[in-house]
């Protein structure tokens, strides 16, 4: 008895994980997005976890991410929603979770700012 138990454990399990699988591919095309050379930030906040299921883009030092995986940090109810559809650059180097003014803005980073991040950025 206990062998046939165990078969329809293993088979009970063997369909979830299908469903998982089938569920995690589609929504990993549902959140694909063409990769592109050139960005321009405007085009990046169509993108900032709004759409359930579409990709969500941060952009950091020039380089664009798809963090659809993070939506839980970065979507709309996430601690850094305010990263998401945008040049996250500043909030990183700043560890900072807040807009800037627009004095804040034109001031460069230090070298501080800076080495963090890289840090973040490697």
């Amino acid at each position: 008895l206990s062998g046939a138990n165990d078969r329809e454990q293993r088979s009970k399990y063997a369909e979830l994980e299908a469903k998982e699988r089938a569920y995690q591919e589609e929504r990993e095309r549902l959140a694909y997005i063409e990769p592109k050379d050139v960005w321009r930030e405007g085009e990046l906040k169509a993108y900032d976890g709004s759409d359930e299921d579409g990709p969500l883009l941060m952009a950091v030092k020039g380089d664009v991410f798809n963090v659809w995986k993070g939506r839980n940090f970065y979507g709309p109810t996430g601690e850094y929603h305010i990263m998401a559809g945008r040049d996250s650059t500043r909030f990183l180097a700043k560890n900072r979770l807040e807009e800037e003014s627009e004095d804040e803005k034109r001031v460069e980073l230090n070298i501080a700012e800076r080495a963090n991040l890289e840090a973040w950025y490697w």
